[in-house]
């Protein structure tokens, strides 16, 4: 088996923790596997470093300058790392950004000053790579070692440009860089090594009977990465093919092949179409929004009649629901009686359709701008009317007719880049950044 194994700051923040790393790897090399290790800063190195700059020039832009001297921590960890290999017995090569073949190649133009959205360095950074050069430069220079039974290591957070510049992948990036090495080795498993023992059902120091999920989607730890659970960098797992395994364990159990939690699937951008043919049903009242029970009166009697509701929207003035055309129309006239009228909780009751809908998923739509506006002025400038659009989270549902909903998807799949990315050695599908 071929795999990335990842070591956090804290996992290796001291040398005692370099040698256990170092051993547990030398037994996975023994059993047979081949292991390409990536390494972050120390212990809290790279804070320490920041701290330097910043004492050195307050205002310092994170130019090339700047990115240097963060890197040297990582720079650090990766020799260490190779020579506790080395002492364990097995051949071990640190692979520098200072590297003539650095094989991680971003496309050129995004090395110069780096422009974080509030200026700093734990910014989310969207990086373009460079595919053709990457792969390349994987096969010349980490297949011939891998082959020897050498074990390349790699300093994360940072990769380079094709001419030499220095690249941020931005804080705790470091798991980005074991994701994109996965990718161009075309490893079967990508290892995350902290001081956590997987992902945990709840933050441990909030809720004492949390436990390690011993599986989770990688859409799913995606969005709760993104949601502040800092388990993974956000950003990580859209690097990820779905043919490549992932787990995250704790530096102790690195030996144990069934710790901490297997991460399944992908977490790129998904987008489905239902052309259930679906029925909008409006209902107009007033207050809404301050009067009690009226989603709990109007649910029971939806569930009396066994009716699903595949989504619900209100405001203040109108309750819409949508349901299922053939399941509405038999349910209209009675949901009118027990509803619409003087007294009654709504005024009205209007009907659109046949419409269907559309799913637009990604956890990174939560920190992504101009997303929507994207859906929205695509549709738009092609004179497709959004009968509604609901957001929630990672998802952004569009309800449009069904005469427009193929035509709605080809040109949202076009306009978002959707299509198929690269696997691993056994093929499968990843986002292309």
């Amino acid at each position: 088996m071929r795999r990335v194994i990842k070591f956090g700051g804290t996992s290796i923040r001291n040398t005692a923790r370099v040698r256990m790393a170092a051993r547990n790897i030398a037994k996975l090399v023994a059993a047979g596997d081949q292991v390409l290790v990536v390494v972050s800063a120390m212990g809290d190195t790279t804070n320490r470093l920041m701290q330097r700059g910043r004492e050195a020039w307050a205002d310092a832009p994170f130019d090339q300058n700047f990115l240097r001297l963060l890197a040297t921590g990582e720079s650090q960890s990766a020799p260490l790392m190779a020579m506790a290999l080395g002492a364990e017995g097995v051949p071990a090569v640190a692979i520098g950004f200072d590297h003539a073949q650095w094989p991680v190649v971003a496309a050129a133009g995004q090395a110069g000053v780096q422009r974080l959205s509030s200026g700093k360095v734990n910014d989310p950074v969207d990086v373009r790579l460079d595919d053709a050069h990457s792969e390349a430069r994987f096969a010349g220079l980490v297949e011939p070692l891998l082959a020897a039974g050498t074990v390349p290591v790699f300093p994360g957070f940072f990769i380079r440009e094709s001419e030499g510049g220095l690249v941020s992948l931005g804080r705790g990036g470091s798991d980005v860089s074991a994701f994109l090495v996965g990718r161009y080795a075309c490893a079967d498993e990508v290892v995350i090594v902290s001081d956590v023992p997987g992902v945990m059902s709840a933050d441990p120091r909030l809720v004492k009977d949390s436990r390690v999920l011993p599986q989770m989607s990688a859409s799913l730890l995606s969005a709760v990465s993104h949601r502040g659970a800092q388990v993974l960098h956000p950003n990580a797992l859209r690097y990820k093919p779905d043919a490549v395994a992932a787990r995250v364990v704790h530096f102790r159990d690195l030996g144990r092949l069934n710790a901490g939690t297997r991460i399944t699937g992908v977490a790129a951008t998904r987008l489905t179409l239902d052309e259930t043919a679906l029925t909008q049903v409006l209902l107009f009242g007033r207050e809404l929004g301050t009067r009690q029970g009226v989603l709990g009166r109007v649910g029971a009697f939806l569930a009396a009649h066994n009716i699903p509701v595949r989504s619900l929207t209100s405001s203040g003035t109108v309750l819409g629901l949508y349901l299922e055309a053939q399941q509405a129309s038999a349910v209209l006239d009675e949901l009118h009686r027990e509803f619409v009228g003087p007294r009654k909780t709504f005024t009205e009751l209007l009907t659109a359709g046949p419409i269907v809908e559309l799913t637009l998923s990604n956890p990174a739509f939560v920190t992504v701008p101009g997303v929507i506006s994207a859906v929205s002025d695509t549709l738009s400038r092609h004179a497709i009317n959004i009968v509604e659009m609901v957001t929630s989270h990672a998802d952004i549902v569009l309800y449009c007719r069904k005469q427009d909903a193929q035509r709605a998807r080809d040109l949202l799949r076009e306009r978002l880049g959707l299509g198929n990315g690269r696997g691993g050695r056994n093929g499968g599908a990843s986002t292309r950044s």
